[in-house]
């Protein structure tokens, strides 16, 4: 199931997906309600047919909190 919480338009419950147009007063890419967008008459309809997949982000948590003793992958601290 694509669900626009996992899209990389996604922000706000909006999309800002290219196909939205560009913003003619602040200049970046329109947004429109993501449930707009969702009905079967728009242009992403129901299956999601816009939705481009997030990026994974990948946290180094011993260099996040490099003062907490992290133990290695051998237990060793």
């Amino acid at each position: 199931m694509k669900l626009c919480i996992d899209c990389k338009y996604y922000k706000a419950r909006s999309c800002f997906h290219p196909s939205n147009g560009i913003d003619l007063v602040e200049g970046g890419i329109k947004s429109e309600a993501c449930a707009i967008l969702r009905l079967e008459h728009r242009s992403c309809t129901p299956e999601g047919l816009l939705f481009e997949a997030m990026e994974p982000v990948i946290y180094d948590i011993a260099e996040l909190f490099s003062e907490a003793p992290f133990p290695n992958i051998r237990g060793e601290k």
